[in-house]
């Protein structure tokens, strides 16, 4: 009974995370360092004791012991929590990459790419105003092609319905002409794109010396 229960609060958090109360979200947690059994009333003995979430993320772990239910591995769970949460406010978040001109995607993608060895592939995930929501990174070994796979790359999309995405590749030969496999890679990612509802902005092949996008050179129309 109790896996079936943890399944379903997993999927409530995947798919409506917000819609969890406080206690749910304390339930939960807690399923990573209390097994087999239901963390649904100790959650609440820990609200009832700390008054609301930041008073037990905030309690030292020996005090998190009192409450029945809760030892010495999920108090230090629940401390480094709070820890961690507490150092991502005290910071001020980076400011996310916007690739907003071709320039700017040149810089970031060039900086990207320096210093790689063998073939590498990135795709970036933009929002509308082009800031990076996340990026796809594949290596590979010496001078093999890497891909990235068409259920990966639509999983991501799904999941993150961006309304841009930007290609990058290198061609450690040094020449940055693209390949009749580079077309055939690009237009089967502007069809999944098409389909989740985003706009393949570039592709880039970046060499040496040299850089080729097909939105530049009029092989790629954006939509």
């Amino acid at each position: 009974m109790h896996e079936g229960h943890r399944q379903r609060m997993r999927e409530r958090l995947a798919d409506h995370a917000a819609s969890l109360t406080d206690h749910e979200l304390l339930e939960v947690m807690l399923f990573e360092v209390i097994s087999r059994r239901d963390t649904n009333p100790v959650a609440h003995r820990l609200l009832d004791s700390f008054c609301d979430l930041n008073g037990v993320l905030s309690a030292p772990p020996r005090l998190l012991c009192t409450v029945a239910g809760i030892g010495p591995r999920a108090a230090e769970f629940l401390f480094l929590k709070g820890n961690v949460l507490r150092r991502m406010g005290e910071r001020a978040p980076r400011p996310r990459p916007r690739l907003y001109s071709f320039a700017d995607t040149r810089t970031f993608a060039e900086e990207r790419f320096a210093g790689a060895e063998g073939e590498k592939l990135e795709a970036y995930f933009t929002d509308g105003d082009g800031y990076v929501l996340c990026i796809k990174s594949v290596q590979g070994r010496g001078t093999d092609r890497v891909v990235l796979s068409e259920r990966e790359f639509g999983f991501i999309l799904s999941e993150l319905k961006p309304a841009g995405v930007i290609l990058a590749h290198n061609h450690p030969s040094g020449e940055a002409q693209p390949s009749a496999e580079d077309d055939a890679s690009v237009a089967a990612v502007g069809k999944l794109c098409r389909m989740h509802g985003a706009s393949l902005q570039d592709s880039l092949i970046l060499a040496e010396k040299d850089i080729f996008s097909y939105y530049g050179s009029g092989r790629l129309v954006r939509r």
